[in-house]
């Protein structure tokens, strides 16, 4: 069966992208290189597209009903606001990680793109009413130390984790790098123009390979690793979107462990040299065992680092992982990769 592709797909093969099957999608993974991309985003400026993830437009007369099926508060939260929450289910677990843009007149709901179709099917269980804004629309994340300077002439700049709008714009100050900037959503017919605009102020094209290794340096959970429907947010280390103080989908197994229960625990972790733990890599902290969700090399810091979810709480932070037969020393953190 085809992948799917953005509606940018046209750009990316002008600019000789190199491809990836991410999910349902045929996403561009680099242009120029990952590592050369990586460094665009953590010293200047660059842009992805991610348009392959939704794009749902919720009225408030829904707000309530959301509130039922997330773990953070967002009925009192202000308007013009973003809100990074997590979809439960009735054990807990977290069905989707999600960000939502609060406006004057209405919420844009944005799920991850491999659970764009479950969370629809989700507010449809639950009687949630919205417009899926998807097909009519492209989203572009511009990322960078730089990003802020380089495209106020053209957009009215919120505070950091705050949303703006234009006559054709709706976007957020968010992100997924670590980096400073925003995430626009743009109707079909204005993609191009917007593209000519960052292209213009030399913003460069940036792929899915140096996203996944900028979203790891800033300590971000990627769903489908970090995040599935066998972890709650308390088990991945998010207790901090916890903020819901009402009954929601799930909240019982979630108070339960925040009191005390004995659950997995996701830890961060690195190693100081160039060996990588990957994804199922065992790591083993004194008696308690642990599997890699994530692990990569940080061009940042000249060392690998990933998470793992141990099976409780480990007694030290010294890990001892085997990978390819062979130990290898790490140890857990207990901040971010980078401050």
């Amino acid at each position: 069966m085809d992948k799917k592709t953005t509606q940018l797909h046209k750009y990316h093969l002008s600019q000789e992208a190199k491809f990836i099957d991410f999910g349902d999608w045929s996403m561009p993974f680099s242009y120029e290189g990952t590592l050369k991309e990586h460094d665009i985003v953590r010293t200047s400026s660059g842009f992805f597209d991610v348009s392959h993830m939704g794009r749902l437009e919720i009225q408030y007369s829904e707000i309530e009903k959301i509130s039922k099926l997330i773990c953070s508060e967002i009925i009192d939260i202000p308007t013009n606001k973003a809100l990074y929450s997590i979809f439960t289910n009735a054990d807990g677990n977290a069905l989707d990680d999600v960000i939502f843009w609060k406006f004057d007149d209405k919420i844009i709901l944005i799920p991850n793109a491999s659970n764009s179709e479950k969370i629809k099917s989700h507010l449809d269980a639950h009687n949630v009413e919205f417009i899926d804004k998807s097909p009519d629309t492209v989203l572009i994340a511009v990322q960078g130390p730089d990003t802020i300077d380089l495209i106020q002439d053209k957009f009215d700049i919120p505070e950091k984790f705050s949303t703006n709008f234009s006559e054709n714009y709706l976007y957020a100050r968010t992100g997924y790098t670590g980096e400073d900037g925003v995430e626009i959503m743009a109707n079909n017919e204005d993609a191009e123009s917007l593209l000519t605009f960052l292209i213009e102020k030399g913003i460069k094209p940036c792929g899915l390979g140096s996203r996944d290794t900028l979203r790891l340096e800033a300590s971000l959970p990627l769903y489908g690793f970090e995040l599935s429907e066998d972890i709650t947010p308390v088990e991945a280390s998010l207790t901090w979107t916890i903020t819901n103080k009402n009954d929601y989908l799930g909240s019982k197994r979630i108070n339960d462990q925040l009191s005390g229960e004995s659950h997995k625990v996701l830890k961060k972790f690195i190693i100081d040299s160039r060996k990588i733990a990957r994804t199922e890599t065992v790591g083993i902290a004194g008696e308690t065992k642990g599997l890699v969700t994530s692990g990569n090399f940080s061009p940042m810091l000249n060392k690998s680092i990933g998470f793992i979810l141990f099976e409780n709480m480990p007694s030290q932070d010294l890990i001892e992982f085997d990978i390819r037969g062979n130990l290898v020393e790490g140890n857990i953190v207990n901040k971010r990769f980078l401050s």
